[in-house]
């Protein structure tokens, strides 16, 4: 089984080579809905391969699943920290979820920056299947979820839900809309228990003002036509879209069973408050565990991806994953972290990863 489920998959990849270099030929600014609708119904097709890998092929090992990213970026070297830990690698393919997201822009500014990206998840999508191997696979694990599990609906809902419980009298989208327009409709509306938690961008600061914040996160996101946004409409982009991104990144995590590596601080600070959030609402003790083991193996990855790119290897990636296996560096990292402890500090595991890295010189 294991060997024709290989023999599958990398059939897979291929035809998804095939047809991302046809679409890759085509000037960025030329790319259309049914060329990206193409690359969902390829992966629609073979949403039953994606199920039975994950199933028989992956089950029961760890699985790190880069995702909450554009791009993988073969060229940076930085994050080759992904393949120290785990036994197979995905990249969560974001191109089938652009469809839903471009359909319907009227803002042609963001239409624009929209249609960029994904002219450069492409090209970078071609290069790793050309130039990793069996290393990583190409996955839409997000998307093949809601597929399998038919409940885009009920993710909708509630993120809806978990957006409006931040305000004190807002009780749908609509509402939402309708009440929270300018900075000061929000500071109104919002309920002040939650200020502390909610960050719009990297190194947003909840101490300042609601007002400074807002501007601060215009100009991290300056492809955004302003003109046509209100602030109340800032504020939805940002909150809205990272809780609903975490609880893709739960719902995947649950449905597949990988650790989801996240490289960007904003993407995983929503997604711990989310798993930790729906955490308390378990009942199963198994259930718990598992949940609170793979929040526990993401948070790692995290501080490694950060530790590591602050360093210089000159080691390939073969070589770096062979020299990980030699110095059985997952299990005697983890072990070292008394795995799995929520109680450990941050600064303790940066110094056990450490630790860990010099071994590597």
């Amino acid at each position: 089984m294991s060997n024709t489920l290989f023999e599958e998959l990398n059939i897979v990849q291929n035809k998804y080579l095939s047809l991302l270099k046809e679409i890759g030929k085509v000037p960025t600014e030329d790319i259309s809905l049914s060329m990206i609708d193409s690359v969902n119904v390829f992966w629609y097709e073979n949403r039953n391969i994606v199920s039975l890998v994950f199933d028989y092929l992956f089950k029961a090992r760890d699985t790190y699943c880069f995702s909450a990213a554009t791009i993988f970026d073969v060229d940076d070297r930085g994050q080759d920290s992904f393949f120290l830990l785990g036994e197979y690698h995905v990249f969560d393919d974001p191109l089938p979820s652009y469809l839903n997201t471009v359909n319907g822009i009227s803002d042609k500014i963001y239409l624009k920056k929209m249609k960029s990206i994904i002219s450069d998840t492409i090209k970078d999508n071609i290069r790793i299947l050309e130039e990793m191997g069996n290393h990583l696979f190409i996955l839409p694990l997000r998307y093949s979820s809601v597929i399998v599990n038919r409940h885009a609906k009920e993710l909708n809902e509630i993120a809806e839900y978990l957006f409006c419980n931040l305000f004190t009298n807002i009780s749908n989208i609509e509402e939402y809309r309708s009440k929270v327009v300018t900075t000061d409709d929000l500071v109104q509306h919002f309920d002040k228990h939650n200020s502390a938690f909610i960050l719009l961008f990297e190194g947003d600061n909840p101490s300042e003002s609601w007002e400074n914040r807002i501007e601060k996160f215009k100009e991290e996101n300056d492809y955004l036509d302003k003109k046509m946004l209100s602030n109340g409409d800032l504020f939805f982009m940002a909150v809205y879209g990272n809780l609903r991104q975490a609880l893709a990144l739960f719902d995947m995590a649950d449905t597949f069973g990988v650790i989801p590596f996240i490289r960007s601080f904003i993407p995983l600070h929503y997604y711990i408050l989310l798993v930790s959030t729906l955490e308390s609402n378990l009942k199963s003790k198994s259930d718990i565990t598992e949940v609170k083991n793979s929040l526990w193996k993401t948070k790692v990855s995290y501080f490694l991806y950060r530790e590591f790119r602050k360093r210089e290897f000159n080691y390939s990636l073969d070589e770096l994953i062979q020299k990980a296996r030699d110095i059985d560096f997952e299990n005697e990292i983890f072990n070292d972290l008394d795995y799995p402890n929520d109680n450990q500090e941050i600064s303790e595991t940066i110094d056990i990863v450490n630790k860990f890295l010099d071994k590597f010189v």
